[in-house]
């Protein structure tokens, strides 16, 4: 036996130093974990979530917590490191500044998209080759002294009065480690001349909503800050500027000049601290709730057809819903995808429960005038949408249940594909083990996200294979899987434990008609359990397809939504 315990805790520190080997460790726990017939495995999952082991196992378990919790510390750090250079690499990206790093020769061996954007001419240039033209002799004596380290290791700030260039030089220590990184002597920044990003008139009409006339002078007011210069170069009488100024001020509620000027300027840096929005990139709609937390969603298909609700899958990873965007605008739909607490940008909540989010999806509702839209839930969706069906019978006047995830009554260890038995297995030994893998997995998926969804499809049925083994479909997922996880993980490993305890609502309460559809070769929730579940439900239609899997949404989701949408509702609908 201690053999055994030796190996498995060497296995944990392993997985530290490598979590992309975390399914490895979870199995071995898993193995660990099984006792004999009649203790925790066959008791209920609420129970066996709470209840503590035999004694001779209890000492076992906390020593492996113990472990567990020192190679989470080891891996913690350096997934600290790893995400404060992410961090600082966002601000490098996004900084609103010219950004260079200079090698020996002031060569410029890196620039931020800024620096590329607007030190195309001017007095200080970077050229397409990577050299820096500086108009001002002096000014570049000056910064090839800083970069030879002359002035010292100090911070200094070199100006140009004749251009209005001030320029903020930081030598930085030689590294040596292989790549450019090593090459670099000084990083600059560009603070003035180049730095003013004046707003362009085009984006000052479409910012503010004033007329053409009127943002060429504001844009001009921006760039020589002189009323009477610009109507100059813009050949209108002062008067007639005077007269546009006053409308605009007028317009944005401005008392001055001064004001005017350093509000236009303003958004100019917002936008020039913005990456470009690429074209595939959702937007992601924000409200404030009643108590201060955010709720996003994201809007696809036709504006101003039919709304409908729907929520995603645990792990905000599936389905992504451009796939269905011609689609939905040819039938006339516009699908609201709720995004769960903990996702995205809504506001993490601690201890937020399945019931808790139909008082949220209610408040949402009454902000975009939508009165009882049709739901339709994806996977870990499901147990959300069923508790606001039965919690508030006026939110939906129809609930769609596609592949959902169940309760812990209705979980099949025996019947569940490898990652989520174990993963069920350890979590009713003691839920601290599964958050301390977690932990230990989610770095490992993070830093390799197509090795662990090969791992999952690995153990499924052919049809949910064939989701993870299609190239297009494992880049959305891994890409929806970042974006859901914009404020880390914990809320995925969460929701998973909540689906040990019961829901604590009444289904039978709710009113409105159901639908729910399932394969029967899906490994995450067996078909039994589904069928379980339908038996608790009133007024459901249930159907099971039996060459699909859990990942059926992609061929699936049309018909679904089709057949969802021409359920018979309640009179008083």
């Amino acid at each position: 036996m201690k053999n055994d315990n030796d190996a498995l805790i060497g296995k944990i520190y392993e997985t530290a130093l490598s979590p992309g080997d975390w399914v490895e460790l979870l199995d071995t726990i898993a193995g660990w974990t099984e006792v004999e017939e009649g203790s925790l495995i066959e008791q209920g999952a609420a129970e066996s979530a709470l209840v503590p082991g035999p004694a001779p196992r209890r000492a076992e378990v906390e020593g492996l917590i113990s472990h567990l919790e020192r190679a989470v510390r080891s891996s913690s750090y350096m997934h600290a490191l790893e995400d404060r250079t992410t961090v600082l690499n966002a601000m490098y990206n996004q900084m609103p500044w010219p950004m260079l790093m200079l090698g020996e020769q002031l060569q410029v061996l890196e620039s931020n998209p800024v620096a590329q954007q607007v030190l195309a001419d001017g007095p200080v240039q970077l050229r397409a080759n990577g050299t820096l033209s500086i108009a001002d002799r002096e000014l570049k004596q000056a910064l090839e002294r800083v970069n030879r380290l002359a002035e010292g290791r100090d911070t200094q700030l070199l100006t140009s009065p004749q251009d209005g260039i001030s320029l903020l030089c930081l030598p930085v220590q030689k590294s040596d480690a292989p790549g450019s990184i090593a090459q670099v002597r000084t990083i600059v920044w560009v603070l003035a001349g180049h730095s003013v990003v004046t707003p362009s008139p085009e984006m000052l009409r479409s910012v503010f909503s004033i007329t053409e006339a009127e943002s060429r002078l504001l844009h001009l007011l921006c760039k020589v800050g002189n009323l009477q210069q610009s109507s100059q170069l813009l050949n209108i009488k002062i008067s007639t500027a005077r007269s546009q100024l006053k409308s605009v001020m007028g317009k944005l509620n401005i008392t001055s000049q001064v004001q005017l000027v350093s509000h236009a300027m303003g958004h100019a840096l917002v936008q020039a601290a913005r990456l470009p929005r690429l074209q595939d990139e959702d937007e992601e709609h924000t409200v404030t709730l009643a108590d201060g937390r955010v709720l996003s969603w994201y809007e696809y298909g036709d504006p101003k057809g039919r709304p409908v609700l729907t929520l995603e899958n645990q792990g905000a990873s599936m389905p992504d819903h451009t796939v269905f965007e011609d689609w939905y605008r040819e039938r006339g739909l516009r699908m609201i995808l709720i995004v769960r607490p903990g996702y995205g940008i809504s506001t993490y909540k601690r201890n937020y429960q399945f019931k808790d989010l139909g008082r949220d999806i209610q408040f949402l509702c009454e902000h975009l005038h939508i009165r009882k839209p049709p739901m339709a839930a994806y996977c870990g969706g499901g147990p959300y949408a069923l508790c606001a069906a039965a919690l508030y019978p006026e939110l939906f006047d129809r609930l769609g249940l596609l592949s959902t995830t169940l309760a812990g009554d209705h979980l099949e260890l025996d019947k569940l594909e490898p990652i989520h038995r174990m993963s069920l297995q350890i979590s009713r030994r003691d839920p601290r083990l599964f958050m301390l893998v977690g932990r230990l997995g989610v770095r490992g998926v993070q830093k390799a996200p197509e090795r662990f969804y090969k791992m999952l499809a690995r153990g499924m049925s052919a049809s949910d294979q064939a989701v993870f083994n299609n190239p297009d479909l494992l880049a959305r997922t891994i890409k929806r899987t970042r974006r859901g996880h914009f404020q880390g993980a914990r809320i995925m490993m969460e929701e998973y434990l909540n689906h040990l305890k019961p829901l604590g609502v009444d289904l039978k309460q709710i009113t409105v008609p159901i639908l729910q559809w399932h394969g029967e070769t899906d490994g995450i929730i067996s078909i039994d359990g589904a069928r379980h579940l339908a038996a608790d439900l009133p007024n459901v239609q249930f159907r099971s397809f039996p060459e699909q899997g859990h990942f059926m949404i992609y061929e699936l989701w049309q018909d679904f939504l089709t057949e969802l949408l021409e359920l018979d509702a309640p009179a008083s609908a």
